[in-house]
């Protein structure tokens, strides 16, 4: 089994939080001033609960195995099922507050795609990356929205570096500790409001083509 291991730098989480603690101070000093129309304080206030939630690896670990489970599971069976996207799993009994070992995917971040496919002589333009791009689209909107509308728990921070193009083709996501829970009404609200805009998205793009 061939994993990764995340090892937090000695004292960062102090640092950081300290650091933190400071602009809120400042931020505080300046709340409700008319040229300063956002509220920092609460910024950095949010800011604060979600560091000190990333620095504890055990929570990332029980976060890594949860969506994980949600995205191979059928919720109404028990039964499996291919998941859109690929995870890691955490490494029982190898994980600390401070160390996390987990699977290692084998792959490119999709921050660095365009490099990765230059070298392997791929036209970044060609039909070749525009059908991939339609996958990995398509795999990261079933994957958001198995987890945001079926438990309501679901990855909060899916930027490029956290993105992975598989080297069997697959994608994966990595780095769970920034995740959300929301509520069963919030998850039936959301469905409602993209519900409602692809249905406003497909009469505008039929009103479109019979004004051409």
């Amino acid at each position: 089994r061939e994993v990764a291991v995340k090892v937090q730098r000695p004292a960062i989480e102090a640092k950081l939080l300290g650091d933190v603690a400071a602009l809120k101070a400042l931020a505080k000093a300046v709340r409700g001033f008319d040229a300063i129309p956002v509220d920092y304080y609460t910024v950095f206030s949010e800011l604060e609960v979600q560091l000190s939630d990333e620095f504890d690896f055990i929570k990332e670990a029980a976060a890594m195995e949860r969506i994980g489970a949600a995205l191979s599971t059928d919720p109404a069976t028990g039964s499996p099922r291919p998941p859109p996207v690929v995870t890691p799993r955490p490494v029982g009994g190898l994980v600390t507050k401070r160390v996390l070992v987990m699977d290692y995917l084998r792959g490119e971040p999709l921050s660095r795609a365009v490099e990765a496919m230059e070298a392997r002589g791929i036209d970044p333009d060609s039909a070749e990356a525009q059908l991939f791009g339609r996958k990995l689209l398509s795999a990261l909107t079933e994957a958001f929205g198995l987890t945001i509308l079926e438990g309501g728990f679901f990855h909060a921070d899916p930027h490029p570096g956290n993105i992975f193009v598989l080297d069997d083709g697959r994608v994966g996501l990595i780095d769970f500790g920034q995740v959300k829970q929301i509520g069963a009404r919030a998850s039936t609200t959301l469905a409602k409001v993209m519900v409602a805009l692809a249905a406003r998205g497909a009469g505008g793009g039929e009103g479109e083509d019979e004004a051409q």
